[in-house]
């Protein structure tokens, strides 16, 4: 009797694994399939990509994301958030979350899209495209990966021509801070209330908090002279990072 429950349980496990499987979506809706996003542009707005993982299961799902590869760049200058990390630089073969850590969870037919972006800073050495290239994948509550992962390319490439809808995607910027090297405090002039928080280079969380539309000011006196990253999120999930240098 116990054999059989054992064997139904099982089966059932390997059915809800076997529907489980993710999508993404650009902040507009747009499919992320197995492909390349071109950027011929450094600039923030546009080149730093908002996306959204959907789980369309019946079931809640766990997600890492693996490097897969970079090409004619160090991964350097490239800024990688999800969850409530926020990374300046990234590498070949790393996983995030690290597989020590929780994967990202999605509840059933749910989606998670807060945060994640990512954006390509560096103009390079006259070797191009500059790829990276990702992958999102399942993985079991014992970390063994399943199911069909989605693979892209994000690339860089100058020369790029894009078509007339991809080089007129400029979104407006709702918040604006007055310089990126500061001494005491950042100055910042928002369009609409938001929230902020601050990151150290290991993408550790040092402090956050809101802001009101207009001028207002963050207090950085405590924080020891160096690079940071700060995120900027309205009340509808869009985000925009900056790198500041503290003197």
């Amino acid at each position: 009797m116990k054999k059989i429950i054992l064997i139904t349980v099982f089966s059932m496990l390997l059915s809800s694994y076997s529907k489980a499987q993710i999508v993404l979506e650009k902040e507009d809706g747009s499919p992320i399939i197995n492909g390349i996003i071109t950027y011929n542009t450094t600039t923030e707005i546009p080149a730093n990509l908002h996306y959204k993982i959907k789980n369309t299961s019946s079931s809640p799902i766990n997600v890492r994301i693996k490097v897969m590869d970079i090409i004619n760049a160090t991964g350097s200058n490239f800024q990688f958030c999800y969850l409530t990390t926020c990374l300046p630089f990234i590498s070949k073969n790393s996983i995030y979350p690290a597989n020590s850590k929780p994967a990202i969870n999605i509840p059933a037919n749910s989606e998670v899209s807060s945060g994640y972006t990512m954006w390509n800073s560096d103009t390079g050495t006259g070797a191009f495209p500059i790829d990276y290239v990702f992958k999102y994948y399942l993985v079991d509550d014992f970390n063994n990966e399943y199911g069909t992962p989605v693979i892209f390319t994000y690339r860089y490439d100058p020369g790029a021509i894009l078509q007339v809808d991809d080089t007129q995607k400029n979104e407006k910027t709702f918040v604006q801070i007055s310089s990126t090297i500061i001494k005491n405090s950042i100055d910042v002039i928002s369009k609409e209330d938001l929230s902020y928080s601050l990151y150290n280079l290991d993408g550790r969380i040092l402090s956050g908090g809101t802001l009101k539309k207009g001028k207002d000011q963050i207090d950085v006196s405590v924080l020891n002279s160096g690079m940071y990253i700060i995120t900027f999120r309205n009340n509808i999930g869009k985000t925009i990072s900056k790198k500041i240098i503290k003197n």
